[in-house]
């Protein structure tokens, strides 16, 4: 294991800034971890926290869209619950009354669950699915669900049950998807830190448009109950946030007990690794200003004493891609598919053409390609995203096919991972225009720790955001 080779001196973690417009309150400007300590000695009650991110939502969240639902009565209660057990001195976990929102194809007790649709109007539950049930084990306080693309699908949130979830650091552009609402809420401060998922790049995609760190960790170091629909283990939960300390802690939160202690190794710094430098898209044409963040990137490890080396991206055919990812999407249970949005239905229907064993057989071949792409090397880095976020709206005319095609580019670089099972971490690194900049660090399984703390040292080196549009 990397890991193992780790040293003993640490590189410190900074906080990503909120976009401007929504900066300015130094309890909501405090990582989740700092929340969380002021809470454990006293300085701050779970109770007044809640009620300040609330506020904060009623007056934010209506040019954003990044809530589905707000739980507000549900989490005062549930915040003096927790204020009440830290008066007794015992604390449930490391973000013990901190804030959180669960984004919306998970059960939340007493809330429905739509996943971004209409033919879920009917899914209600009194309970809390099993991911959920580890949220509140940590210690958050849930105040809502936000907002995801339909069935998870596109990598922008524009769905036929709510307004288009939108960019804080520039509301006219995406905030990307599928986990764009958890994305968007995050860099308004409208939660302390979040869970999202990720089977495309569904986390890195919003983590990078919004200036956040965002984790696609190993292929099940995470359990979930999924395998029936996604047996190929192409989605993942994983942590965003706004810097890789919470992120660290959020993921050893939602691990097994026996798979946590990434926060600890993520702390010191790796031994000298070989790093593979990638800029040309899988499929697509990249920004060349994207690229040129990516090798100032490269130039911070090459100082950090890594060895980084340019290579050659694999070629990806879009159309051996998605018969995968439609046959995952037709596994989900719509038992009214007319009640599906237009695009939504068009992929699932066609998945539903798409044979498990073809299927299967693609996904063996994307496997082979990372682990060519991989040889020789420790660590791959890449841009997040390979163009700037569109504008809301821009593809709402086009025909299905034309939809998926149009918003390829945002997920070029990250699918890949997803196909392999391999962790990928997008750190906030620069701005263009304005806009937030990810880049992208994937390693070899189980090597999470090590992606978390070279992330460390990107953050410590990324370069001031400011924006100018918000």
């Amino acid at each position: 294991m990397l890991g193992a080779a780790m040293a003993t001196d640490s590189v410190t973690s900074r906080v990503h800034p909120l976009a401007p417009r929504y900066r300015g309150d130094e309890i909501i400007e405090l990582s989740a971890l700092e929340q969380a300590a002021r809470i454990a000695e006293g300085t701050l009650t779970s109770r007044a926290l809640t009620e300040r991110y609330l506020a904060r939502i009623r007056r934010f969240d209506p040019a954003l869209c990044a809530f589905v639902t707000v739980l507000e009565r549900a989490a005062l209660r549930e915040a003096d619950r927790l204020d009440a057990l830290r008066a007794k001195g015992k604390l449930l976990g490391p973000f013990h009354g901190t804030i959180t929102a669960i984004k919306d194809h998970h059960l939340v007790k007493m809330t429905r669950t739509r996943i971004g649709s209409k033919a879920f109007d009917w899914l209600w539950t009194p309970i809390d699915d099993p991911f959920v049930k580890r949220v509140r084990d940590a210690g958050f306080v849930i105040v809502g669900k936000t907002s995801m693309s339909e069935l998870g699908i596109l990598p922008i949130v524009e769905t036929p049950i709510m307004p288009p979830t939108r960019n804080p650091w520039n509301t006219a552009k995406t905030a990307g998807g599928s986990s764009g609402g958890a994305g968007a809420a995050l860099a308004a401060g409208l939660l302390s830190v979040a869970p999202g998922s990720d089977g495309a790049g569904s986390i890195r995609i919003p983590a990078s448009l919004n200036g956040l760190v965002g984790l696609k960790p190993t292929r099940r170091l995470i359990p979930d109950r999924s395998d029936k629909i996604d047996t190929w283990g192409l989605a993942t939960n994983g942590p965003m946030g706004r810097s890789v300390d919470d992120v660290a802690a959020l993921l050893d939160a939602l691990c097994d007990p026996l798979h946590r202690g990434h926060f600890e190794r993520s702390k010191t710094r790796v031994r000298p690794l070989r790093v593979g430098l990638f800029v040309e898209p899988p499929v697509g044409e990249v920004d060349p200003r994207i690229v040129a963040v990516v090798e100032r990137a490269a130039e911070v490890l090459r100082d950090a004493g890594h060895t980084v080396e340019r290579r050659a991206s694999p070629k990806v055919e879009l159309d051996d891609f998605v018969p995968v990812y439609q046959r995952f999407i037709s596994r989900i249970p719509v038992y009214s598919p007319d009640r599906l949005g237009e695009f939504a239905r068009w992929f699932w229907e066609t998945g539903r053409t798409v044979s498990d064993s073809k299927a299967s057989s693609l996904v063996r071949a994307f496997e082979e390609t990372g682990r060519a792409v991989m040889e020789g090397l420790d660590v791959m880095l890449a841009p997040s995203v390979c163009v700037m976020p569109f504008d809301v709206g821009a593809f709402a005319d086009l025909p299905p096919e034309q939809v998926f095609r149009a918003v390829t580019p945002l997920g070029s670089f990250t699918a890949l991972a997803n196909l392999t099972g391999q962790p990928a971490l997008s750190v906030p690194f620069a701005s263009i225009e304005g806009m937030p900049v990810g880049v992208q660090l994937v390693a070899p399984r189980y090597e999470d720790a090590t992606l978390l703390a070279l992330g460390r040292v990107l953050e410590a080196h990324a370069e001031a955001m400011v924006s100018s549009a918000a």
